[in-house]
């Protein structure tokens, strides 16, 4: 009988502080499109720094918005409810950041970014930062996602672990809005 070695180190890795920003694109639903008219929508994506800032902590600690670890959730897309692109330049952390919450919660970019939106929108955000920024930093000095697919117990969960789990710290965000 042979044994076969396998390599289960394989990994990708980028530097957060490049100096350019990424162009995405974000899908926006017409209805929210509508409610605040074509030039403060085409903006909108751009408070995605701020919104990592004001929602953070909360996103690391909240209930997951989809409950189901095996799939990803995106917004509902039907002839009825349509959605615009918007493309918009974002730092790599930024983009990185909003990824690693979406996936952690189970959504996509685009359903996170209207999640955040809509906390905006309720007027949330003056009480998180409240409660769970005030006189502490924004973030984490780093975060792990987790994906776990364990074939033997026929079962999979996604999880988030902030390093310190607790207690924060200063993190140098200067580079969280800038080229």
């Amino acid at each position: 009988m042979g044994t076969i070695l396998l390599n289960t180190e394989e990994e990708i890795r980028s530097s957060l502080r490049e100096n350019r920003m990424e162009t995405v694109t974000i899908l926006i639903p017409e209805k929210t499109w509508l409610r605040y008219g074509e030039i403060k929508a085409r903006d909108l994506p751009k408070r995605i720094p701020e919104f990592l800032c004001t929602y953070g902590k909360y996103l690391s600690n909240a209930k997951r918005l989809n409950d189901q670890a095996r799939k990803t959730l995106y917004q509902p897309s039907s002839e009825t409810s349509h959605m615009r692109r918007v493309n918009v330049r974002l730092s790599t952390a930024s983009w990185a950041l909003l990824g690693l919450f979406a996936q952690a919660h189970g959504v996509s970019r685009c359903y996170l970014f209207n999640y955040l939106l809509w906390l905006e929108e309720v007027e949330v955000g003056d009480s998180i930062v409240e409660m769970m920024n005030a006189g502490t930093p924004t973030f984490h000095r780093s975060y792990s996602y987790i994906f776990h697919l364990d074939l033997t117990h026929s079962e999979v969960y996604r999880r988030l672990r902030c390093d310190p789990e607790s207690i924060f710290y200063a993190a140098d965000s200067q580079y969280w809005n800038s080229p």
